[in-house]
């Protein structure tokens, strides 16, 4: 009886302690440097006019949520929020989340999915609500209308934003291979955001080639190339009309502009 017991007991130790490291565990701010603000039910009576109320985020188990059960802890930074391939998802701060960002230099808005591990350290409610009212009211989307030489910013299905854009040196066809000189068609990513240290000001890197057109390409014996972005405007190419290897550039004042209206994981459309 007492081995059973005993082993009873072992068996119970065993099955805690896993079911305890399964779980997602918030890593708590560090007492000294987390200094921020943290959410009191007041500040329903001030969020800003212009804060989007209606937007549904996704945790990490896909579970949607409204913004009553997120607005605490993206407020405390006890979580993020950001977009994937146009669904807008929430990362908790967690061991696992941690370790995850650690180990994928290509994850979506890595950067600022990791700022939730660093200090709070912002002790303005109004700021606070300001940022993630500015998240929340960023495009959800980009159409690039090569034929029209248009890049609209849309949101919710309606166009926030028109910008003049310039292609590739062989503007018209869909880029297939590496050097072509052709700007893409299709449904892309934005995967990456960055300011540049050389003439092209900012840039904005995009998922092509996707897996269907690295196989073309392949079965054609060459390259479906790479590096595909939307950048800045070299001082030499202000004036110049479609002079790209195949990116899309912009001048650098509407870069600024899309840096601000558009988050990495925003789904970029382009049509012919």
């Amino acid at each position: 009886m007492k081995v059973f017991i005993l082993f009873f007991m072992l068996a119970a130790t065993i099955g805690l302690c896993a079911w305890y490291k399964m779980q997602p565990r918030v890593i708590p701010g560090v007492t000294d440097l987390d200094t921020g603000i943290k959410w009191n039910d007041s500040l329903w009576h001030h969020l800003p006019a212009n804060l989007d109320t209606t937007i549904i985020v996704h945790d990490a188990n896909g579970t949607p949520l409204k913004f009553n059960q997120y607005i605490k802890p993206v407020f405390n930074k006890e979580a993020c929020i950001y977009q994937d391939k146009g669904v807008w998802r929430l990362q908790q701060k967690t061991e696992g989340a941690r370790d995850t960002l650690k180990k994928d230099v290509l994850a979506v808005d890595r950067a600022g999915r990791w700022s939730i591990f660093l200090p709070d350290t912002v002790k303005s409610w109004q700021v606070k609500l300001d940022q993630i009212a500015h998240t929340l009211n960023q495009a959800d989307r980009i159409l690039v209308l090569k034929s029209e030489r248009k890049m609209i910013l849309l949101r919710k299905g309606v166009s926030m934003l028109t910008l003049p854009i310039n292609l590739g040196f062989q503007p018209v066809g869909k880029k297939q291979f590496d050097k072509d000189g052709k700007t893409p068609e299709g449904i892309y990513d934005v995967d990456l955001k960055y300011t540049r240290d050389d003439a092209y000001y900012k840039s904005m890197l995009i998922s092509y080639p996707n897996p269907d057109e690295k196989q073309y390409a392949k079965q054609k014996g060459l390259s479906a190339g790479n590096g595909i972005m939307v950048h800045g405007t070299k001082p030499d190419k202000v004036n110049a009309k479609d002079w790209t290897a195949g990116c899309i550039a912009l001048q650098n004042k509407d870069m600024d502009t899309l840096f601000d209206r558009v988050a990495q994981g925003t789904v970029i459309e382009i049509r012919k």
